[in-house]
């Protein structure tokens, strides 16, 4: 489990939250609170690994990253607080149907990888913004954001698919941090099993940094549009799942 998400965390820009949320309810029989809230808890350690491995290459814009920070920091406290009172099902469906949409949109960015971006006021507001909506995604279901964040990053404010992945990572480490100290205080966490999992996932997301440097952005960003329908479908069908419960 942290094998496969460690990997995909270092190639997408991604926690890994989508990865680990499914394996930890179909194959330690966590229940869907319990297994997001100690997924967000391994994501820190996995975006701190993956981070440095992009920041190494230059793959980190920093002004995005830290106007997402501040956008999902707040975010991620709402999110873990949400997570104790809101159908879960309800934020399911939203997700998946956002996922869809941006897997769509994902795809029209593959034929142009060009470093656009300008700070201006509304620039920086649109990435607080984009950075709330992530961070109350972390918290209330456990995924980092960032395979929220990476296409919006591209298509709307004016990243490299590259750049947009290093920047996506950094903005899970605030976000990831804040939603779990709430999610402690509400007994929510496997600790032993966010160490594990997240340890190794850490060691293992260099190797995923290493191969999005060779990596075509172009065909980094299909295979990402592939995941996130792939992840979409998935939150559908436990959103459907929940209503016949």
């Amino acid at each position: 489990m942290g094998v496969v998400a460690g990997y995909f965390s270092g190639l997408f820009g991604i926690g890994g939250g989508f990865i680990m949320v499914p394996l930890l309810v179909f194959l330690l029989g966590f229940d869907v609170k319990r297994a997001a809230a100690t997924s967000l808890a391994a994501i820190f350690l996995t975006a701190i690994a993956g981070v440095i491995g992009y920041a190494a290459n230059g793959g980190v814009v920093w002004a995005a990253a830290i106007a997402l920070s501040a956008g999902s920091t707040v975010g991620s406290f709402i999110g873990a607080r949400l997570l104790q009172v809101i159908p879960q099902r309800v934020m399911m469906w939203i997700y998946a149907a956002l996922l869809a949409a941006l897997a769509i949109r994902m795809l029209w960015a593959t034929t142009t990888d060009t470093d656009t971006w300008q700070i201006t006021p509304l620039w920086v507001v649109g990435l607080v913004f984009t950075g709330l909506i992530a961070g109350v995604m972390a918290g209330l279901l456990g995924v980092g954001g960032g395979i929220m964040v990476v296409p919006l990053l591209i298509s709307f404010f004016g990243l490299t698919s590259f750049d947009a992945r290093g920047t996506s990572l950094f903005m899970q480490i605030p976000a990831s941090i804040v939603g779990t100290l709430t999610n402690l205080r509400f007994g929510m966490v496997d600790r032993t099993a966010s160490l594990v999992i997240g340890l190794v996932a850490a060691g293992v997301s260099f190797a995923g940094v290493a191969t999005a440097v060779i990596l075509p952005s172009w065909i980094a960003n299909i295979l990402f549009a592939a995941i996130m329908v792939y992840t979409s479908v998935q939150f559908a069908i436990r959103a459907w799942k929940a209503r016949l419960r």
